[in-house]
Protein backbone atom coordinates (compact mmCIF):
# COMPACT_ATOMS: atom_id res chain seq x y z
CA UNK A 1 0.00 0.00 0.00
CA UNK A 2 1.44 3.02 -0.95
CA UNK A 3 2.71 5.49 1.88
CA UNK A 4 1.96 2.93 4.65
CA UNK A 5 5.84 3.35 5.37
CA UNK A 6 6.31 6.79 5.93
CA UNK A 7 5.89 7.87 9.05
CA UNK A 8 6.94 10.39 11.70
CA UNK A 9 9.89 10.25 14.54
CA UNK A 10 8.71 10.38 18.38
CA UNK A 11 9.86 10.82 21.35
CA UNK A 12 8.66 8.24 24.01
CA UNK A 13 10.16 6.87 27.17
CA UNK A 14 10.67 3.60 26.78
CA UNK A 15 11.67 1.51 29.98
CA UNK A 16 12.29 4.70 31.37
CA UNK A 17 14.54 5.81 28.76
CA UNK A 18 14.08 8.78 26.72
CA UNK A 19 14.62 8.30 23.00
CA UNK A 20 13.23 9.12 20.16
CA UNK A 21 11.78 6.37 17.78
CA UNK A 22 10.60 6.26 14.21
CA UNK A 23 7.53 5.06 13.44
CA UNK A 24 5.68 3.74 10.10
CA UNK A 25 1.38 5.93 8.88
CA UNK A 26 0.57 2.38 9.74
CA UNK A 27 1.55 1.86 12.95
CA UNK A 28 0.48 5.15 13.96
CA UNK A 29 -2.85 4.82 12.13
CA UNK A 30 -3.20 1.48 13.97
CA UNK A 31 -2.39 2.91 17.40
CA UNK A 32 -5.57 5.69 16.69
CA UNK A 33 -7.70 3.06 15.79
CA UNK A 34 -7.18 0.92 18.61
CA UNK A 35 -7.46 4.19 21.06
CA UNK A 36 -10.40 5.27 19.71
CA UNK A 37 -11.94 1.23 19.70
CA UNK A 38 -10.46 1.27 23.64
CA UNK A 39 -12.01 4.68 24.69
CA UNK A 40 -15.62 3.27 23.46
CA UNK A 41 -15.44 -0.08 24.95
CA UNK A 42 -13.99 1.52 28.19
CA UNK A 43 -17.60 4.10 28.28
CA UNK A 44 -19.39 1.46 27.62
CA UNK A 45 -18.32 -0.96 30.47
CA UNK A 46 -18.48 2.20 32.77
CA UNK A 47 -15.29 0.97 35.15
CA UNK A 48 -12.07 0.68 34.57
CA UNK A 49 -10.88 -1.66 31.16
CA UNK A 50 -7.67 -3.62 31.80
CA UNK A 51 -6.15 -4.71 28.24
CA UNK A 52 -3.09 -7.14 28.07
CA UNK A 53 -0.97 -6.93 24.96
CA UNK A 54 1.59 -9.53 24.95
CA UNK A 55 4.58 -10.45 22.48
CA UNK A 56 7.95 -12.13 22.41
CA UNK A 57 10.98 -10.80 22.89
CA UNK A 58 11.86 -8.23 20.61
CA UNK A 59 8.67 -7.49 19.41
CA UNK A 60 8.20 -3.59 20.89
CA UNK A 61 5.64 -3.97 22.89
CA UNK A 62 7.45 -1.44 25.52
CA UNK A 63 7.45 1.18 22.74
CA UNK A 64 4.04 0.60 21.36
CA UNK A 65 2.94 0.64 24.76
CA UNK A 66 4.42 3.96 25.45
CA UNK A 67 3.12 5.41 21.69
CA UNK A 68 -0.31 4.03 22.74
CA UNK A 69 0.03 5.83 26.04
CA UNK A 70 1.61 9.10 24.55
CA UNK A 71 -1.11 9.69 21.84
CA UNK A 72 -4.22 8.96 24.34
CA UNK A 73 -2.75 11.64 26.08
CA UNK A 74 -2.47 14.29 23.11
CA UNK A 75 -5.84 13.73 21.35
CA UNK A 76 -8.63 14.44 24.39
CA UNK A 77 -11.31 12.76 22.79
CA UNK A 78 -9.02 9.23 24.09
CA UNK A 79 -9.44 8.17 27.44
CA UNK A 80 -6.21 8.22 28.67
CA UNK A 81 -3.78 5.34 29.10
CA UNK A 82 -1.75 4.38 31.59
CA UNK A 83 0.63 1.46 30.22
CA UNK A 84 2.53 -0.70 32.72
CA UNK A 85 4.76 -3.01 32.47
CA UNK A 86 5.01 -7.17 33.34
CA UNK A 87 8.81 -7.27 34.09
CA UNK A 88 8.44 -5.38 37.52
CA UNK A 89 7.18 -9.13 38.28
CA UNK A 90 10.61 -10.46 37.79
CA UNK A 91 12.45 -12.38 41.23
CA UNK A 92 14.24 -9.68 42.90
CA UNK A 93 18.07 -10.17 42.17
CA UNK A 94 18.91 -11.50 45.31
CA UNK A 95 16.75 -14.40 44.38
CA UNK A 96 17.64 -14.41 40.36
CA UNK A 97 21.35 -15.27 41.32
CA UNK A 98 21.11 -17.96 43.95
CA UNK A 99 17.92 -19.58 42.62
CA UNK A 100 17.27 -22.84 40.62
CA UNK A 101 14.11 -23.60 38.69
CA UNK A 102 12.97 -25.83 36.06
CA UNK A 103 12.67 -24.87 32.86
CA UNK A 104 11.39 -27.42 30.15
CA UNK A 105 12.42 -30.32 32.55
CA UNK A 106 15.55 -29.24 33.40
CA UNK A 107 17.20 -27.69 36.12
CA UNK A 108 18.88 -24.76 35.64
CA UNK A 109 19.93 -21.58 37.53
CA UNK A 110 18.09 -18.68 37.22
CA UNK A 111 20.46 -16.09 36.08
CA UNK A 112 20.97 -17.86 33.33
CA UNK A 113 17.21 -18.06 31.96
CA UNK A 114 16.44 -14.21 33.50
CA UNK A 115 13.12 -13.34 31.20
CA UNK A 116 11.71 -17.00 31.20
CA UNK A 117 8.38 -17.54 32.58
CA UNK A 118 9.79 -19.37 35.65
CA UNK A 119 11.62 -15.79 36.63
CA UNK A 120 8.67 -14.40 37.41
CA UNK A 121 6.51 -13.92 40.56
CA UNK A 122 3.57 -15.24 39.08
CA UNK A 123 1.32 -14.98 42.58
CA UNK A 124 2.20 -11.64 43.14
CA UNK A 125 1.48 -10.29 39.46
CA UNK A 126 -2.09 -12.04 40.62
CA UNK A 127 -2.40 -9.95 43.24
CA UNK A 128 -1.20 -6.59 41.73
CA UNK A 129 -3.61 -7.33 38.95
CA UNK A 130 -6.72 -8.42 40.83
CA UNK A 131 -6.20 -4.85 42.41
CA UNK A 132 -5.97 -3.33 39.40
CA UNK A 133 -9.42 -4.93 37.87
CA UNK A 134 -11.11 -4.22 41.04
CA UNK A 135 -10.82 -0.45 39.89
CA UNK A 136 -8.72 0.69 43.04
CA UNK A 137 -5.86 2.85 43.04
CA UNK A 138 -2.58 0.62 43.23
CA UNK A 139 1.09 0.45 43.20
CA UNK A 140 2.73 -1.35 40.58
CA UNK A 141 6.80 -1.95 40.63
CA UNK A 142 8.97 -1.88 37.65
CA UNK A 143 12.06 -3.04 36.48
CA UNK A 144 14.93 -0.71 36.65
CA UNK A 145 17.42 -1.45 33.91
CA UNK A 146 20.08 0.79 35.69
CA UNK A 147 20.76 -1.63 38.77
CA UNK A 148 19.33 -4.48 37.12
CA UNK A 149 16.29 -5.10 39.79
CA UNK A 150 13.09 -4.70 40.61
CA UNK A 151 11.72 -1.86 42.32
CA UNK A 152 8.43 -2.10 44.56
CA UNK A 153 5.64 0.15 44.55
CA UNK A 154 7.40 2.72 41.70
CA UNK A 155 4.16 3.37 39.56
CA UNK A 156 0.96 5.27 40.94
CA UNK A 157 -2.15 3.75 39.29
CA UNK A 158 -4.81 6.38 40.76
CA UNK A 159 -8.30 5.24 41.32
CA UNK A 160 -9.65 7.79 38.44
CA UNK A 161 -7.52 5.88 35.64
CA UNK A 162 -9.94 4.20 33.97
CA UNK A 163 -8.19 2.53 31.16
CA UNK A 164 -4.77 0.65 31.66
CA UNK A 165 -2.55 -1.79 29.28
CA UNK A 166 -0.10 -4.38 30.68
CA UNK A 167 2.53 -5.47 28.18
CA UNK A 168 4.63 -8.31 28.99
CA UNK A 169 5.70 -11.60 27.60
CA UNK A 170 4.03 -14.07 29.00
CA UNK A 171 0.62 -12.31 29.89
CA UNK A 172 -1.78 -14.40 27.64
CA UNK A 173 0.81 -17.74 28.05
CA UNK A 174 -1.52 -20.98 28.18
CA UNK A 175 1.32 -22.73 30.55
CA UNK A 176 0.32 -22.64 34.30
CA UNK A 177 0.14 -20.82 36.48
CA UNK A 178 -0.64 -18.00 33.47
CA UNK A 179 -3.23 -19.45 32.10
CA UNK A 180 -4.84 -18.75 35.20
CA UNK A 181 -5.13 -14.71 34.68
CA UNK A 182 -5.20 -14.61 31.54
CA UNK A 183 -8.77 -14.03 31.78
CA UNK A 184 -8.70 -10.88 34.31
CA UNK A 185 -8.09 -9.01 30.71
CA UNK A 186 -11.21 -6.90 29.09
CA UNK A 187 -9.28 -7.32 25.96
CA UNK A 188 -6.07 -9.36 24.92
CA UNK A 189 -3.73 -8.50 22.25
CA UNK A 190 -0.82 -10.97 21.23
CA UNK A 191 1.61 -9.21 18.73
CA UNK A 192 3.60 -11.66 16.45
CA UNK A 193 6.79 -10.90 14.32
CA UNK A 194 9.01 -13.80 11.89
CA UNK A 195 11.35 -15.12 14.25
CA UNK A 196 14.63 -14.42 12.23
CA UNK A 197 14.14 -10.37 13.03
CA UNK A 198 13.41 -10.94 16.51
CA UNK A 199 17.08 -13.17 16.56
CA UNK A 200 18.69 -10.08 14.53
CA UNK A 201 16.91 -7.21 16.95
CA UNK A 202 17.66 -9.46 20.15
CA UNK A 203 21.26 -10.26 19.43
CA UNK A 204 21.86 -6.91 18.66
CA UNK A 205 20.37 -5.55 21.78
CA UNK A 206 23.02 -7.58 23.69
CA UNK A 207 25.31 -6.66 21.36
CA UNK A 208 24.57 -2.78 21.82
CA UNK A 209 24.74 -3.41 26.27
CA UNK A 210 28.15 -4.95 25.60
CA UNK A 211 28.23 -8.52 25.17
CA UNK A 212 30.79 -9.51 21.78
CA UNK A 213 28.74 -10.84 18.96
CA UNK A 214 29.66 -14.45 19.68
CA UNK A 215 28.33 -14.24 23.63
CA UNK A 216 24.92 -12.37 21.91
CA UNK A 217 24.72 -15.16 19.99
CA UNK A 218 25.21 -17.55 23.17
CA UNK A 219 22.31 -15.80 25.17
CA UNK A 220 20.05 -15.80 22.05
CA UNK A 221 20.59 -20.19 22.01
CA UNK A 222 20.16 -20.58 25.78
CA UNK A 223 17.02 -17.91 27.07
CA UNK A 224 16.15 -15.29 24.45
CA UNK A 225 15.22 -18.24 21.67
CA UNK A 226 13.68 -20.03 24.06
CA UNK A 227 11.37 -17.34 25.19
CA UNK A 228 10.36 -16.11 21.38
CA UNK A 229 9.32 -19.82 21.09
CA UNK A 230 7.59 -20.27 23.94
CA UNK A 231 5.51 -16.91 23.66
CA UNK A 232 4.52 -17.90 20.23
CA UNK A 233 3.68 -21.67 20.60
CA UNK A 234 1.58 -21.03 23.84
CA UNK A 235 0.54 -17.63 23.52
CA UNK A 236 -3.16 -16.41 22.07
CA UNK A 237 -5.37 -13.60 22.00
CA UNK A 238 -8.91 -12.64 20.55
CA UNK A 239 -7.00 -10.16 18.73
CA UNK A 240 -3.72 -10.73 16.97
CA UNK A 241 -1.11 -7.66 15.31
CA UNK A 242 1.42 -8.53 12.96
CA UNK A 243 4.82 -6.38 12.45
CA UNK A 244 6.37 -6.88 9.16
CA UNK A 245 10.41 -6.85 8.05
CA UNK A 246 9.96 -3.31 7.54
CA UNK A 247 8.40 -2.56 11.32
CA UNK A 248 4.82 -1.65 10.26
CA UNK A 249 2.00 -3.38 12.22
CA UNK A 250 -1.07 -4.47 11.12
CA UNK A 251 -3.93 -6.64 12.43
CA UNK A 252 -2.99 -10.02 11.96
CA UNK A 253 -3.36 -11.32 8.22
CA UNK A 254 -3.34 -7.21 6.62
CA UNK A 255 -0.09 -7.16 5.67
CA UNK A 256 -0.14 -9.86 3.37
CA UNK A 257 1.93 -12.51 4.98
CA UNK A 258 -0.38 -13.43 7.18
CA UNK A 259 1.56 -14.91 9.80
CA UNK A 260 0.18 -16.65 13.19
CA UNK A 261 1.87 -18.03 15.96
CA UNK A 262 1.49 -21.30 15.45
CA UNK A 263 3.24 -20.97 12.04
CA UNK A 264 6.13 -18.27 13.42
CA UNK A 265 6.72 -20.87 16.48
CA UNK A 266 7.72 -23.54 14.09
Amino acid sequence: MTGTHRGSVVDLVVDGVPCWVPFSEQTIHLCHDLMAQWTARQRELGRRMVVFLAAPPGAGKSTLASLLAKLSREDKSYEPLVALPLDGFHYHADVIANGIVCVEGRQVPMREVKGTLETFDHARFAEKCGELCSGRAVLWPRYDRSIHDVVDDAITVTADAHLVLVEGNWLLSSEPPWDETRSLADASYLLVADKGLLHRRLVARKVRGGLTAEAAEEWYRRCDGMNVRRVLAHSSASNMLEEDEEGSIWPCGCSGSGATADALAQ
